[in-house]
C-alpha cells in the first residue's frame, strides 16, 4: 500500500517535467518535420483502375508498360480499348472520340495517331473510358469518348523533347518532332511540331461469282505520305479563381498514291480468261486541317463551383485529283476500249461553335448545366471527263457542285448525388435542334430539315467494399451521316468503278445499355447491348450487263447487338506487368433493301495481350510481347476469317529517364490478314485486304529542361492540399 502511494506521489511530482521535456521533444520533432515537408514531396498512389459513376479512369501513371512510351503505348493498356495497327476503338462501339483534358482533339486517321504520338505517356495522369457519355456532351454518333488527362505543369520550369522514329515495313518511314513545355508564375506554354514522310502499302484481293463468270481483282496501292503536325498551346492565369487559354491545332498532309488495279474475267466452263481490265494511275491529296480554341475557366467558390467558356474553329481543305488509264478488253467480243480520265475533286468545311458549362456542386448534390451552338458550312466540287486514248475524244464528263451547312443547338442539364458511402446516381437530359440544307447546284436539287431530338442518360453505381464496384448505364445517341457521305456526285477509281453520297441520308438513332465490374485495379468486366434503327452505311450495287460496280452510301438496316468485355490488369511476378482483353459480342442485323436477306445473325469477338517484363535491377531495360488474335465472326451482312498478329518489343530508359530507346517487332508471321466475305443481290464476293503490317520500329527520343522547383515562392496557404489533391 505504501510502495504503491509513494510511487504515484513520485509520478504526480514529476509528470510536469516529464510533461515539458516531451513538449521540447515534440516541438524539435515538429520543427524538423516542418522543414522535411517544405522539401518533400508527399504522394498518394492511387488504384490502377477507378470506377466512377459513368466512366472508367485507368491511372497511367501507376502502369509500368507505360514508363517511357507515348499516349499510343497507354492507350494499348487501357481497359476497354482496342489498338491494332494504329487504329483505335472502343469495345462496344462503333466510333470514339478522344479529348486532351476534356476538349475533344479535331483529328482523325493519322493524323490522330502522329499528334498522340508527341504525347509521352509521362505526362499522363490518367485515360478515362466512357462508352456511354454523360449529357455534357454531344450526342452524336454511336461513339465513346476518351478523355486524356495530362499531369499539370511543374511551376519555373521548362522541357523540351527530340523524338525521331523510324519504321520499316515493305517501305520505310520516318518521323521527326520536337516538343517545348515551360511553366512561369501565371504564364505556360505548350508548343509541339511533328513532320513524317515516306510509303506504306495497301492490297486488296476481290473475288466475285457471277451467274456466267468469275471475276478476281487485284489492287496494289503505294502510298507516299508526308505530313506537318503542329501544336500550340497557352495559358494564363488571371487570378487565382480564373484563367484564360488559346489552342491551335494545324495539320497538314501530302499524299499520293500509285494506284494499278487489275481485273481478270474467267469463265466456269473452260476457266478460259475472257476479259481483262486493267487501270493505272496517280491519286494526289493535299489536305489541311485548322482548328483554333479560345476558353475561359472561372472558379465561384472554394467549393468547386465553376463556369467555362469555349470557342472553336475549324476548318477543312481536302483537293484531290485522280487521274489514270484504262484498258478494256473482252476476248469474246473481240474490243479493246483505251480510255484516260482527269478525275478532280475539292473539299471545304467550315465549323463554328460556342459552348458554356457549369459544375455546381452543393451538400445535396451536384449540379451540370451549359448551353452549345454550332455551324458548319460544307463545299464540295467534282470535275470528271473520260477521253478515248486513241484520238482524245470527249466520252462522258460529270461536273458537280454540291453545299451542305448544318446548324445545331443544344442545351443539357444533369445532377448527380451520392447516397452514403456506397451508392452514386447521376441523371441527365440533352435537348439537340438540328437544321440542314443539301443543296446539289448542278442538278438544282434543294433538301431541307429541322429535327428536335432528346437524349437521356442515366446511371447508378454500387460500391460493395473498398474492392468490388457493380454500375449500370443508359443513353440514347444519334448518328448523324459524315458531310462527304451526303454529296451525289461520282468518285471514279475506274470507269467501271465509283463511289457516290446520297443527300437524303437520315441519322441514324442508337439505345445503349450497359453493366459494369469492377474488382480492385484486377478486374474490369463489361456487359453491353445496343439498338440501332436506320443504320447506315456503304451498299455494293453490280450490273452484270456492262461489268461495273456502283457504291452507294444510305440507310439500310436496324441492328440489335449484345456483348461482353474482359479487361485483366496484374502482375503475376514484381519483374511482369500483364494486360489483357476479351471480348465476345452477338449481333441481329434485318436490312430493309432488297439486295439484302431480310435476316442476318452471328457471333465475334477478338482478344489482346500486352506483357512487359522488367530486365534489369536498375529498371533501365524492359522487353514487350504482344499477343492480338481476331476470331472469325458474322456480323451484319458480311463475315471474317479469323487474323493473328503477334510482336515483341525491347526499350530502355536511362536512370535520369531522359533518354529513351524502343526497337518494336509487329505482325511477326504476316497473319495479320482478314478475308471478308458478303452476298449482295445474290451475287458472293470475298475481299482480302493488306495493310503493310509486319514492320519493325526503331524509336528515339531525349528530353532537357529544368524543373527545379523555387521553394522560397509563397503559394496560398492551401497549396500543398491542392498539389495533393491534383
Amino acid at each position: 500500500m505504501r510502495k504503491t502511494f509513494a510511487y504515484h506521489f513520485i509520478l504526480m511530482m514529476f509528470l510536469p517535467v516529464f510533461s515539458f521535456a516531451q513538449k521540447e521533444e515534440q516541438d524539435s520533432i515538429n520543427k524538423i518535420v516542418e522543414k522535411q515537408i517544405e522539401e518533400v514531396e508527399i504522394v498518394a498512389n492511387k488504384k490502377l483502375i477507378e470506377r466512377k459513376v459513368d466512366r472508367l479512369v485507368f491511372n497511367v501513371e501507376n502502369s509500368v508498360s507505360a514508363t517511357g512510351g507515348d499516349a499510343i503505348d497507354a492507350l494499348k493498356i487501357t481497359p476497354g480499348l482496342r489498338v491494332q495497327n494504329d487504329k483505335i476503338s472502343m469495345i462496344g462501339r462503333n466510333t470514339m472520340l478522344v479529348m486532351i483534358d476534356d476538349r475533344v482533339v479535331q483529328l482523325s486517321g493519322e493524323e490522330l495517331i502522329n499528334y498522340l504520338k508527341s504525347i509521352p505517356a509521362d505526362n499522363i495522369k490518367s485515360i478515362e473510358v466512357i462508352t456511354t457519355p454523360p449529357a455534357k456532351y454531344d450526342a452524336a454518333g454511336n461513339s465513346g469518348l476518351v478523355n486524356i488527362i495530362l499531369k499539370k505543369a511543374k511551376h519555373d520550369s521548362w522541357n523540351t523533347t527530340l523524338r525521331s522514329t523510324y519504321r520499316q515495313g515493305m517501305y520505310e518511314s520516318l518521323s521527326h518532332g520536337l516538343g517545348f513545355g515551360y511553366k512561369k508564375n501565371k504564364f505556360s506554354v505548350l508548343a509541339d511540331i511533328n513532320y513524317n514522310y515516306g510509303k506504306n502499302l495497301y492490297t486488296n484481293e476481290i473475288n466475285y461469282d457471277y451467274p456466267a463468270e468469275h471475276w478476281n481483282h487485284n489492287i496494289f496501292n503505294r502510298n507516299h505520305n508526308k505530313g506537318l503536325g503542329t501544336l500550340l498551346n497557352l495559358q494564363y492565369d488571371i487570378s487565382e479563381k480564373s484563367s484564360i487559354g488559346a489552342q491551335f491545332l494545324g495539320s497538314f498532309f501530302n499524299f499520293s498514291s500509285d494506284e494499278y488495279n487489275d481485273n481478270y474475267s474467267f469463265d466456269y466452263i473452260n476457266e478460259n480468261l475472257i476479259k481483262y481490265y486493267k487501270t493505272a494511275g496517280v491519286s494526289k491529296t493535299n489536305s489541311e486541317n485548322i482548328s483554333f480554341n479560345l476558353n475561359y475557366d472561372q472558379k465561384l467558390d472554394d467549393k468547386g463551383k465553376t463556369f467555362s467558356v469555349d470557342a472553336d474553329y475549324f476548318k477543312n481543305s481536302s483537293p484531290q485529283e485522280n487521274n489514270f488509264d484504262s484498258v478494256l478488253q473482252n476476248y469474246v467480243l473481240n474490243t479493246d476500249d483505251r480510255q484516260y480520265a482527269t478525275n478532280n475533286a475539292d473539299q471545304n468545311i467550315e465549323n463554328y461553335s460556342l459552348k458554356t458549362d457549369f459544375e455546381m456542386p452543393f451538400d445535396w448534390a451536384n449540379l451540370e448545366f451549359g448551353a452549345k451552338a454550332t455551324s458548319t458550312k460544307t463545299k464540295y466540287t467534282v470535275d470528271a471527263n473520260f477521253y478515248n486514248a486513241d484520238d482524245d475524244n470527249l466520252l462522258s464528263s460529270q461536273s458537280d457542285h454540291f453545299q451542305y451547312t448544318e446548324n445545331m443547338q443544344a442545351l443539357y442539364f444533369s445532377i448527380s448525388k451520392s447516397f452514403g458511402t456506397k451508392w452514386e446516381a447521376k441523371i441527365g437530359l440533352r435537348g439537340e435542334n438540328t437544321q440542314t440544307k443539301a443543296n446539289s447546284v448542278s442538278t438544282n436539287e434543294i433538301t431541307d430539315r429541322n429535327y428536335f431530338k432528346l437524349f437521356p442518360t442515366a446511371y447508378i453505381s454500387y460500391k460493395l467494399n473498398d474492392d468490388n464496384t457493380l454500375s449500370v448505364d443508359f443513353g440514347r445517341r444519334i448518328q448523324r451521316p459524315g458531310f462527304w457521305e451526303l454529296n451525289p456526285a461520282r468518285w471514279y477509281s475506274s470507269p467501271k468503278s465509283y463511289v457516290e453520297g446520297n443527300p437524303f441520308m437520315q441519322p441514324s438513332f442508337v439505345y445503349n445499355f450497359g453493366i459494369n465490374y469492377t474488382y480492385k485495379s484486377l478486374i474490369s468486366f463489361n456487359l453491353y447491348y445496343s439498338d440501332t434503327q436506320d443504320g447506315f452505311g456503304q451498299t455494293l450495287y453490280q450490273d452484270i450487263s456492262d461489268d461495273s460496280e456502283v457504291f452507294k452510301r444510305e440507310n439500310y438496316f436496324n441492328q440489335k447487338g449484345a456483348g461482353g468485355s474482359l479487361a485483366l490488369n496484374y502482375n503475376p511476378f514484381k519483374w511482369w506487368e500483364s494486360n489483357t482483353n476479351l471480348d465476345v459480342y452477338y449481333s441481329e442485323t434485318k436490312p430493309f433493301i432488297p439486295i439484302y436477306d431480310k435476316f442476318y445473325s452471328g457471333w465475334g469477338g477478338s482478344t489482346n495481350t500486352t506483357n512487359t517484363f522488367t530486365l534489369n535491377k536498375s529498371k533501365t531495360l524492359y522487353g514487350t510481347l504482344v499477343y492480338q488474335y481476331n476470331f472469325p465472326y458474322l456480323d451484319g451482312e458480311g463475315s471474317g476469317s479469323s487474323s493473328l498478329n503477334l510482336g515483341f518489343g525491347v526499350k530502355y530508359i536511362s536512370k535520369n529517364k531522359k533518354l529513351t530507346a524502343a526497337l518494336n517487332v509487329n505482325d511477326i508471321f504476316k497473319s495479320d490478314i482478314t478475308i471478308y466475305y458478303s452476298t449482295t443481290n445474290h451475287i458472293p464476293g470475298s475481299f482480302k485486304q493488306y495493310y503493310d503490317t509486319r514492320l519493325f520500329r526503331l524509336s528515339i527520343s531525349y528530353k532537357f529542361g529544368n524543373d527545379k522547383l523555387s521553394l522560397n515562392k509563397r503559394e496560398g496557404g492551401n497549396e500543398e492540399e491542392k498539389q495533393r489533391a491534383n
